[in-house]
């Protein structure tokens, strides 16, 4: 049979009917990340660029901060090309030294500060930095490395600089960390002050320069470096901007994604500053208050995950609120199954909602974003179609083939928002940025999907999450994980493989939930024996779970997810056989 002209997407690009003619003429700006946030908001200065628990600083002054804190780089010995090395989160001082670093040239090394020291250790060594800031609250984590990482000067920096005075002096108050101050251990006031009649040279620009390196999850091994670039985060903004979201000038964008990963950084900080928004950052963010966040801020945007919006539906300082002011509650970051978006969609049409939830799809290698599904351009369960600058094509692993419409493969994706390489890892950039037939370089993304005929993306599952029974059928977890997270008396759900107790190979799905409400043991036992009931009744034979376990706290990640590989490990030799109804 001849083959259609729409059989293959890519070819076509057949999503880009959704995108007016001034986004498709639109082209990638020459400029470093620090320039295209000054450009869109040179008539901006005297609006508030970040809201700091009640304190405004004004995009001027946040210009001023940068630029002095340029100053202060330069007097430190940073010169171009080098890495400079952050134990930080997103407080208005580290905000302006990223922003500092890329005018004149340089990196910034994001580490999560709740990482094991030997993590850390390993991370400020492998850059070669020389210059390290890191949190007074995070110093005792330092001292202990201290003398194995070789740094010409060490920065402090303080969560409560930049606070209101009154909040500004109980926040000193409670924090008692005794640091040892020298001529190679300086606050970033001393810091700043250094720099004072410095010129700071501008760097000219290069898209691939990077920006900063963020850090993947590291649940299998040491994370991997992901190096930003100029165009890439630049890149992301500008497929932001023809993505159909309602922003609006001084719009409040609440900050919870931490700024040291790409996801916090490009769409948590770079993205909303050129969108201009006025960035609300919460540098230690609970997920049990994010109802409360939304109550005290009242932010117009949220980019949240799966787990963070589960625990915003369920919150009780916003179960009577009119909701009506929050125009994106966006999920990135992990997938959202039907059950959970079902709930949200309920739950936002009670409050007063006026846009469906904006889900996305992307990865830390392709600076967070690579589909959007907002307002009008959407479907549910879909995570979108591909942005404006990206294209997406689903192969098969096997031939390295495109599959036709609605066909399953893996998601690759090809875009200037890649990253550039993997920091000092070629072997492991080698094998997720691989070359085509076509010539371009592609992501492997090592997820599951397909598209439809209108060019969504539809995503079924990691790769390595596919469960694959003794026979070769393949189950996908997340077709359960919808079906039990649309239940009332369930607040999470995480399906994994356990071992098969009757062959050599193979694996069965596992249901392990965690339950609504305060409940006995004998109260568990009866909802997983319902829900297993449920899934005798509705899931296709070779698809069933072999028991469903309830848990008090379901494990995550640091970014919010569900930690599939730790609830795996804990429940992969689980015997099923004994499990009772």
């Amino acid at each position: 049979m001849a083959e259609r002209k729409n059989d293959y997407i890519n070819r076509d690009k057949i999503w880009m009917k959704y995108y007016s003619e001034e986004a498709k003429n639109a082209t990638l700006p020459e400029c470093t990340a620090y320039n295209y946030l000054k450009q869109i908001n040179s008539d901006r200065y005297n609006e508030p660029a970040i809201h700091y628990y009640g304190k405004d600083i004004t995009f001027g002054e946040l210009v001023d901060r940068i630029e002095a804190t340029a100053q202060a780089f330069c007097a430190a010995g940073v010169r171009p090309g080098d890495i400079v090395s952050f134990l930080s989160v997103q407080i208005p001082e580290t905000i302006a030294a990223i922003y500092a670093l890329n005018k004149i040239g340089a990196t910034a090394n994001m580490i999560d500060p709740r990482m094991d020291i030997s993590f850390i250790k390993r991370m400020i060594v492998n850059s070669g930095s020389k210059v390290f800031v890191t949190l007074d609250i995070a110093w005792p984590k330092v001292e202990q490395i201290k003398n194995l990482i070789d740094q010409d000067l060490i920065i402090t920096q303080s969560a409560a600089a930049s606070l209101p005075c009154i909040k500004k002096i109980a926040m000193k108050m409670a924090t008692k960390t005794k640091i040892g101050y020298g001529e190679d251990v300086i606050t970033w006031k001393e810091f700043i002050k250094r720099g004072e009649g410095v010129v700071a040279v501008e760097a000219p620009y290069e898209g691939d320069a990077s920006i900063a390196i963020t850090y993947t999850g590291g649940t299998t091994g040491f994370p991997k470096g992901v190096v930003l670039t100029n165009d890439s985060v630049n890149a992301v903004v500008l497929n932001f901007r023809y993505c159909d979201v309602d922003y609006r000038d001084n719009d409040r964008y609440l900050g919870i994604i931490p700024v040291f990963s790409a996801y916090g950084l490009v769409c948590g900080m770079h993205m909303p500053f050129c969108m201009r928004c006025t960035l609300v950052p919460i540098p230690k963010f609970v997920p049990q208050q994010l109802g409360k966040l939304v109550r005290d801020f009242h932010p117009n945007h949220i980019i949240s995950t799966p787990v963070f919006i589960e625990l915003l539906i369920g919150s009780k300082e916003v179960a009577n609120m009119d909701l009506s002011f929050l125009r994106t509650l966006a999920s990135g970051g992990d997938s959202m199954n039907e059950g959970l978006e079902a709930k949200l969609n309920d739950f936002r049409e009670k409050h007063g909602m006026k846009y469906p939830l904006a889900q996305g799809y992307g990865m830390s290698e392709l600076s967070a974003a690579a589909c959007f599904c907002v307002n009008r351009i959407y479907k549910q369960g879909s995570v979108g179609i591909p942005s404006l600058t990206t294209t997406i094509e689903i192969i098969d692993p096997e031939t390295g083939k495109e599959v036709p419409i609605g066909k399953i493969g893996e998601v690759c994706v090809t875009g200037p928002s890649m990253m550039k390489c993997y920091f000092d890892a070629p072997e492991e950039t080698a094998n997720v940025m691989r070359l085509h037939e076509d010539g371009k370089v592609w992501i492997h993304s090592g997820d599951w999907g397909y598209m439809d005929e209108d060019g969504f993306v539809f995503i079924v599952g990691r790769i390595k999450r596919m469960i694959t029974r003794f026979d070769g059928h393949k189950v996908f977890p997340v077709n359960l994980e919808g079906l039990i997270d649309a239940r009332d008396d369930v607040k999470n759900v995480c399906v994994v493989g356990v071992n098969d107790l009757d062959h050599s190979q193979g694996q069965y799905p596992l249901v392990v939930v965690q339950l609504e409400g305060e409940l006995s043991e004998e109260e568990k036992r009866a909802k997983c024996s319902d829900i297993f009931k449920q899934c005798e009744r509705e899931v296709e034979e070779r698809g069933k779970p072999v028991a469903v376990v309830a848990v008090d706290e379901m494990p995550l990640t640091p970014m919010g997810k569900n930690d599939y590989r730790a609830i795996g490990k804990t429940y992969k030799d689980f015997d099923y056989k004994s499990w009772v109804i």
